[in-house]
């Protein structure tokens, strides 16, 4: 007699991997009383006043039956509207995907786009979800591009292969911003090679010293080789009401609302209120995220002190650091969470090269990174030292 061992799991799914620092995070919690968890891309910030004013008006409102599968129309409006404002698109409605987040944007666009046989080029260090969405399909071949040279560059593929690139800039987790005249070149590269550009722009708003990034949809206004997945999460600080979009060509699009149905189905309809309320205040709002992050990150860099463990940097944008660490990133986060009840998170999650890194969130709460420098400054990693 057999005895079953449990569901047989599919395949694809040993190609997933847990981030590793949710790991770290788990150990901590199990350890101490005090955690400072500064690897999560969070936003601990107090609500603006306008977004507390729109959730309270929101919740007040009867209704909360199912939304349309597209999103409300009259928000798919007003998000075509903001993009035409902030990025120069020549979009409609019908151009626009509401999605309960940007990571369900990004697999719900592969669903829609990808086929057996295809290339998907992801930065590299890379955002662990996108790694993993990508994962997620069979008969797909995964390249890499480096943050340090001319993106447009290096993704030359085979001729009879399509290629889908992504861009996330400024990025996560480097905070590196694509310069604009690549970032040209890479959309004419799209355009002669019937490549896609998949753009995650829910960083696009949160940058420092001038270094305004650009999107691929600058240069291809009506988006025919091009996908942008945008979110509320962070430019608004509203990441606990999951709101993003697709924006595509028409056709696109409509066969992503169909994709939809196998998914979330639908946005949840307070989220979908909020956002109606307060996009016509999106640049006032994203500007008090961005100086409250902007402010956590000095408030790190003038009281650093260690660069013999994190060579920390000025990032261009996002909420993000990445340094670099002359340890193994999980071995390293593992005994500061233990010791310090810090939380980083390990760079082996993020790419090929992401090892011999850490990233560091300034989204999170600004009493838990002003005890963090401290405790960064004094540790001294005791089971490490051989590592160097």
């Amino acid at each position: 007699m057999s005895w079953k061992t449990g569901l047989k799991i599919a395949s694809r799914i040993s190609r997933i991997v847990e981030p590793p620092h949710r790991r770290i995070l788990k150990e901590a919690a199990s350890r101490r009383s005090a955690v400072m968890n500064l690897s999560v891309g969070d936003i601990f910030i107090e609500p603006h006043p306008l977004v507390k004013d729109a959730v309270r008006k929101a919740s007040e409102e009867s209704s909360l039956t199912y939304p349309p599968v597209e999103g409300f129309n009259e928000l798919r409006s007003l998000i075509a509207e903001y993009l035409m404002e902030s990025r120069g698109l020549d979009v409609k409605a019908e151009n626009i995907l509401v999605t309960a987040g940007a990571s369900e944007a990004f697999l719900v666009s592969l669903m829609t786009v990808l086929d057996p046989g295809d290339r998907i080029v992801l930065p590299d260090p890379t955002y662990p979800q996108h790694t993993i969405a990508a994962n997620l399909f069979d008969d797909v071949t995964i390249d890499y591009y480096s943050q340090d040279s001319e993106v447009s560059s290096q993704v030359a593929g085979e001729k009879d292969r399509r290629s889908l690139i992504l861009v996330c800039s400024p990025n996560n987790p480097t905070g590196k911003v694509i310069p604009p005249r690549d970032m040209e070149k890479l959309v004419e590269h799209a355009r002669e090679n019937d490549s896609t550009i998949v753009s995650d722009e829910t960083y696009l708003e949160i940058f420092f010293n001038g270094n305004k990034p650009v999107s691929p949809g600058s240069f291809d206004a009506s988006l025919e080789n091009t996908i942008i997945i945008g979110s509320f999460s962070k430019n608004m600080g509203i990441t606990g009401l999951r709101l993003g979009f697709v924006a595509s060509d028409k056709n696109m699009i409509s066969r992503a609302g169909m994709v939809r149905y196998a998914t979330s189905l639908t946005s949840n309809t307070l989220g979908q209120r909020v956002v109606l309320k307060t996009l016509p205040f999106i640049d006032e709002i994203t500007e008090y995220v961005r100086m409250n992050v902007e402010k956590r990150l000095r408030m790190f860099m003038q009281g650093f002190r260690r660069m013999d463990l994190l060579n920390v940097y000025e990032p261009q944008g996002s909420l993000y650091m990445f340094p670099y660490v002359p340890f193994k990133s999980f071995k390293f986060c593992l005994e500061l969470a233990r010791e310090t009840g810090v939380v980083l998170a390990p760079g082996e999650g993020f790419g090929p090269h992401g090892e011999n890194h850490v990233r560091i969130s300034f989204g999170a709460k600004e009493e838990d990174i002003k005890n963090a420098i401290e405790l960064i400054n004094n540790f001294k990693p005791k089971s490490l030292e051989n590592e160097q």
